[in-house]
């Protein structure tokens, strides 16, 4: 039976307003969390146990006659002076050479230790020479000493750019991303409630995608989403599930590493499908700037959808987003699948540094795409599900795509 005119836009969708308030309030903690977590600072390593030297031949062994621990602290700072410079230590013959580290029958034993952090503390601050070597110096260009063809790996600065990428640049945009577009979402949701048919249902439908189109639309997610939820332990698996447990998380990176590699192929196929069936109808054109404009009608009920055919504006970019953006990713991951058959070392690095911020980015990209087509619409789920979408619904959003289909329509049900 179909709704009366004007029915669907005098419902509020209550329910749907109270769950998007309640997931933007959650997100909203989480982002705030990522926020003070990004900003805390880098991690320290804390020595969390102490050393100490015990006597086992009797009073008279050198580890009872220094107090146990003094032995092992005079000890380590004299082995330090092997990597002092040349002039203090060195190779001459008269220099002070630092004794072997303990004595035969010394034995070292362990305990908590309380403070670490004051350890930690004093050795981030290096005194005047060790500063000096450790500087930064400028570039270097010329041949390696190093008697091999590896040197370069123990050379090269890009190693620690690398790390700071992965690590912090690239980990903290992906969840500013993901949590942000969730927030984001959620908070349209709760403001501006679902999109209604405005002028309700009218009973009748008209076939907007057959069933090739849509098997290669769910072939396509479900292997994105399988990629997502498998990129996501590997990358942020100490995080969310170490609290799980050793086991839990042995076990879930073992299922992703596997899983990542295996729903790449139907991918990768998905993409490629789509891009022969889609591409021509998802070229800019001049409609695009108008809708893009409107802001697609989404923002208000009132006044006329601006004009689209089959694909509009946002689905144009969500489609390219996924060809392009698609392909970055199966190029890079292939890479990675096969290391150093085409790049070397430097070129490993750049394409996992690349293969990461792209994935994070299609992720966030996606989630909004998933809500439009789910509860940010109405009647929009059935586009993908059944193929048949109501008549009114595609004379809002798709009405130049309507008037070329008008009689595949069928009748009220």
């Amino acid at each position: 039976m179909s709704d009366a005119a004007g029915g669907v836009r005098g419902r509020d969708f209550t329910g749907y307003r109270i769950a998007g308030a309640l997931s933007a309030l959650l997100f909203l903690v989480l982002l705030a969390w990522q926020i003070v977590f990004m900003l805390g600072g880098g991690d320290t390593v804390t020595p969390e146990v102490a050393w100490s030297s015990a006597a086992t031949e009797g009073p008279d062994t050198p580890g009872a006659r220094t107090g146990g621990g003094t032995l092992v602290a005079e000890t380590l700072t004299a082995r330090t002076r092997l990597q002092d410079e040349r002039f203090r230590t060195g190779p001459s013959a008269e220099g002070d050479v630092p004794e072997r580290a303990l004595d035969p029958g010394t034995r070292l034993t362990t305990a908590p230790l309380e403070d670490g952090s004051s350890l930690t503390a004093a050795w981030a601050v290096p005194d005047d020479d060790s500063a000096a070597m450790m500087h930064e110096s400028g570039r270097v260009e010329g041949r390696s000493s190093l008697p091999y063809a590896n040197a370069a790996l123990f050379e090269r600065p890009f190693a620690r750019d690398w790390r700071i990428g992965m690590s912090d640049v690239i980990t903290h945009m992906g969840a500013l991303a993901i949590l942000g577009m969730a927030f984001l979402l959620s908070a349209v949701l709760a403001l501006r409630g679902r999109v209604p048919i405005r002028r309700g249902k009218s009973g009748r439908t008209v076939k907007r995608f057959g069933f090739l189109e849509r098997a290669t639309h769910w072939l396509t997610a479900i292997s994105f989403l399988g990629l997502s939820f498998t990129g996501l332990a590997i990358a942020y698996g100490e995080t969310l599930f170490v609290p799980l447990g050793a086991r839990a998380m042995g076990t879930l990176g073992w299922w992703s590493t596997w899983g990542h590699v295996l729903f790449a192929p139907t991918f990768f196929l998905g993409i490629l499908i789509m891009a022969v069936m889609w591409t021509a109808k998802n070229l800019p054109s001049r409609l695009d700037a108008q809708w893009l404009a409107q802001g697609g009608g989404f923002f208000s009920d009132d006044g006329p959808h601006p004009p689209a055919r089959k694909f509009n504006a946002g689905q144009k970019l969500i489609f390219w987003s996924a060809i392009l953006g698609g392909l970055v990713m199966v190029l890079t991951g292939v890479t990675l699948m096969f290391p150093f058959y085409w790049l070397d070392l430097g070129g490993m690095s750049w394409a996992m540094l690349i293969h990461a911020a792209i994935a994070v980015l299609l992720i966030a990209v996606f989630l909004a795409h998933i809500y439009i087509g789910s509860v940010g619409m109405h009647g929009a789920v059935h586009a993908m599900w059944s193929g048949r979408v109501d008549r009114n619904w595609a004379a809002e959003h798709h009405d130049l795509w309507l008037k070329e289909n008008a009689s595949d329509t069928e009748g009220a049900r």
